[in-house]
């Protein structure tokens, strides 16, 4: 009986140790700021309706680069000069009833952390722009090298 007891306690023991491992979190965003995107401009179709979600943008610096986390997930990499951002996404795949369509964003932001210092409108800490682009389409409907134009303003929210 001492035997089982001595497994059953060494299971035990072990079980915990390698479960304590495996909560390890994802590194510390350097700021997190929550954004509105806005479409402006269409050239891809003749739609009216308005475009419009939020977002919280994680950024990670390393330098004067950066990575743009959306939800956890990598969203575009850039480049911080100042208070100004430059970025591009990764070239996106989405599937269409009319055909497949790949797509890229683009976007240069002014962009303000908890220090301030940077010139932005009242109660905005991220004053930028995004334009979406069509970089190939199986989709007759929308044409490769259209654009979607849009806003992205926004308020820092944390470290």
């Amino acid at each position: 009986m001492t035997q089982i007891r001595q497994t059953m306690w060494i299971i035990v023991v072990a079980m915990a140790s390698f479960g304590s491992g495996c909560a390890e979190e994802g590194p510390t965003p350097d700021g997190a700021w929550k954004v509105s995107v806005e479409g402006v401009t269409n050239t891809c179709s003749d739609s009216t309706t308005p475009y419009s979600e939020s977002f919280v943008y994680q950024l990670y610096y390393e330098g004067s680069s950066t990575d743009i986390d959306i939800d956890g997930e990598s969203f575009a990499s850039g480049v911080v000069s100042g208070c100004n951002l430059t970025y591009s996404s990764a070239v996106w795949m989405e599937e269409r009833d009319g055909g497949d369509l790949q797509w890229q964003i683009d976007g240069e932001a002014v962009v303000q952390g908890a220090a301030g210092g940077c010139d932005t409108s009242d109660d905005l800490d991220w004053e930028g722009t995004e334009v979406l682009w069509v970089v190939d389409t199986e989709d007759e409907s929308i044409e490769a090298g259209c654009e979607y134009t849009m806003t992205v303003t926004g308020t820092y929210v944390s470290q």
